[in-house]
């Protein structure tokens, strides 16, 4: 299982790449291969690997960093909460564009934790959370009763 934080969770005084190896090393990969895996994956969400501290790193980067993270151990399930929370609208939309693109690229299913009606809405299957139940959403429709 991967997981995207809401805040990311990054180490800021490792490099992009450092932080995703981490997760990978940790799980048992060998050194060599994890770095391997690391900078494919960040250079594939376009994100520089080497040479900044990710503490350097913009909003987008961070949680791209952080999607880069959750992969690489090629996860079945990959969660996310609130991965758009504090990014502007534009970077909102390029990192949800990219954690919905997760599941046909890296063939995993995804779970998204969020407020954001924008980015909810672009799930397959949209619950909200109504009274302590899980609901259908339906855009416009209060508490998602049709």
């Amino acid at each position: 299982m991967g997981v995207v934080f809401q805040f990311g969770e990054l180490l800021p005084e490792l490099t992009p790449v450092e932080n995703v190896a981490l997760a990978a090393l940790l799980g048992g990969v060998k050194a060599q291969l994890a770095y391997r895996r690391a900078e494919s994956l960040l250079k594939e969400l376009e994100v520089r690997a080497h040479g900044i501290s990710t503490g350097h790193l913009s909003g987008g980067e961070r949680q791209r960093v952080a999607v880069a993270r959750a992969l690489i151990n090629e996860p079945a399930i990959l969660l996310a909460d609130e991965p758009t929370g504090a990014l502007d609208s534009a970077t909102r939309d390029s990192v949800a564009h990219l954690l919905f693109d997760v599941p046909r690229r890296w063939s995993c299913a995804l779970i998204v934790v969020t407020h954001d009606k924008t980015v909810a809405q672009r799930a397959d299957h949209c619950l909200e959370l109504t009274g302590a139940s899980l609901v259908p959403y339906v855009a416009g429709i209060p508490g998602g009763r049709q």
